[in-house]
């Protein structure tokens, strides 16, 4: 019998459980986020914690808490989720990879700087949006402008809140010292960024292909 014929025989045979089982518990490795086991952990430490020093009054208090701000954060971090998925239609890839991608130069920085300082809402619109964007083809620089600006000089917060209650000497003041923070940040996180090996770069989004 040949090498070759011995290699089909193999072939053709059933896995041993065992086998079968590696591979599924592989895939489904494969499937869960690592942050999601993070904080699982964390939760578990926390609550254990929290039920040594409190007993099940404090377990009690934490779930009432944590139902309080899902009341609160719920509707808006889902139309900020909304409002992500229908720029991704109103920009498709194309457009946000011509004025955003790699290839946009200063306009793709200052498109993403100046989107940050219009982008409404806190977290809760803002990271979804961000996320279509670099699923859409927005490049490391850009985004870094955006997510930047975004916490550093955002009209809306200027507006509403931190020239009524902070006035204007305070507010031009630290405009004025930070601004140039969202211009270092275009600059350095890309060269950061480029410095991570391969593996840790193909976990965050990315451009999504066949769209």
């Amino acid at each position: 019998m040949t090498m070759g014929a011995r290699w089909l025989i193999l072939d053709s045979q059933p896995l041993p459980l065992w086998t079968n089982r590696l591979v599924l518990l592989t895939r489904i490795k494969r499937r869960i986020d690592p942050s999601l086991l993070s904080l699982l952990a964390i939760l578990a430490i926390v609550v254990t914690i929290v039920f040594v020093l409190e007993g099940g009054d404090g377990i009690i208090e934490g779930l009432r808490g944590s139902w309080s701000l899902t009341k609160r954060a719920l509707p808006i971090t889902l139309l900020g989720m909304g409002l992500a998925g229908t720029l991704q239609v109103l920009a498709p890839p194309g457009v946000v990879g011509k004025y955003m991608g790699d290839d946009s130069g200063l306009l793709g920085l200052g498109i993403g700087m100046a989107a940050g300082m219009i982008t409404p809402g806190g977290p809760y619109v803002m990271y979804p949006i961000g996320n279509a964007l670099m699923t859409s083809g927005a490049a490391i620089g850009p985004m870094a402008g955006y997510v930047s600006a975004r916490n550093l000089v955002t009209v809306n917060r200027l507006v509403v809140w931190e020239l009524p209650f902070l006035g204007w000497p305070f507010t031009v003041t630290r405009i004025l010292v930070s601004f140039w923070m969202p211009i270092a940040t275009v600059i350095l996180v890309p060269i950061v960024y480029g410095l991570l090996p391969q593996g840790i770069r193909d976990k965050a989004p990315r451009k999504e292909t066949g769209r």
